[in-house]
């Protein structure tokens, strides 16, 4: 399964590789930043922004004024370390189809962004969520900070199964129960769920102050419409119903259609909360996300 690949060497490497690539080239770059952290009063320096009325003139930056001619404030990183909760969907929705290996690319996007959070030595946990029987289940690890303990996740991902229901909501309700301070929460999942029950759940993290980055994942033959032709007798993976259906070009069509439209609507809503947003449709856009969408979520420093 796809989530064995989160823990090969060469791919490691690769994230590895990804990190330092970014944190040089932001040694460079001058300007404002905004990264997947939490600010506040540090040793580290960790951004500028223009002078207001009222802040402490002991963090003017006179070398700034001196060249530019304009007041700037050096901010600082917080001296606390920040605690990330990768939230993968593991409902019977991520099972099908089965060719699509649905929950191994989510459970590898989880534990190479855990990957990624322990580069600073974050408190970094992986947790799976479902409904089963009406009860929500959210499993969960312990925190993990050094790169020494990151195999220590393979046993929880690689247990990972599917079934049950979605319900995000009650998923996020389990989650804040923990009472943990502000971190970081990303969910990752198929979103196959009402708009209310995500924008919900969504909007709950954000009410407890957490940063929140939500992961569409879906199939490749779900995302694209691409099963062969024919008459069908098609089962909901969490309801149990069945119903018949013909597949050809026209349904395809209308299954791409559908799969966009899911998704603009996901990506509108988060944009509007400043929720960071990204997609990743099809066991082969794993390297594609890791390479070109994890820097735009500002989770890599």
């Amino acid at each position: 399964m796809l989530e064995a690949r989160a823990f090969e060497p060469e791919f490691l490497r690769k994230l590895d590789r990804l990190v330092l690539g970014i944190k040089r080239a932001r040694t460079i770059r001058a300007g404002n930043r905004t990264l997947g952290r939490v600010q506040g009063a540090g040793i580290e320096p960790e951004n500028f922004r223009e002078y207001a009325l009222g802040d402490d003139l002991r963090f003017l930056d006179w070398n700034a004024y001196a060249r530019l001619d304009q007041l700037s404030i050096r901010t600082f990183r917080a001296d606390r370390q920040v605690e990330m909760t990768m939230m993968v969907d593991a409902s019977a929705s991520m099972r099908y189809p089965e060719r699509d290996d649905k929950l191994g690319l989510a459970l590898a996007l989880g534990a190479a962004l855990a990957y990624v959070g322990m580069s600073d030595n974050d408190a970094v946990r992986i947790a799976t969520f479902a409904a089963h029987r009406g009860a929500m289940r959210l499993d969960a690890t312990p925190f993990h900070r050094r790169r020494e303990s990151y195999i220590d996740f393979k046993p929880f991902v690689s247990a990972a199964r599917p079934g049950g229901e979605t319900r995000i909501g009650a998923a996020v309700d389990e989650l804040l129960q923990f009472r943990r301070p502000p971190g970081i929460v990303i969910v990752i999942s198929d979103f196959l769920t009402s708009q209310s029950e995500y924008e919900n759940a969504l909007s709950r993290l954000l009410a407890a102050r957490h940063e929140v980055k939500a992961l569409h994942v879906l199939g490749e033959m779900e995302s694209t419409g691409a099963y062969p032709p024919g008459l069908y007798r098609i089962r909901d993976a969490e309801s149990g119903v069945m119903r018949e259906t013909v597949f050809d070009s026209a349904a395809a069509e209308k299954i791409r259609r559908r799969a966009e439209q899911i998704s603009d609507g996901i990506r509108d809503f988060c944009v509007g909360r400043g929720i960071g947003y990204a997609r990743a449709f099809g066991v082969a856009s794993l390297d594609g996300f890791i390479e070109n969408e994890l820097p735009k979520l500002g989770l890599v420093r």
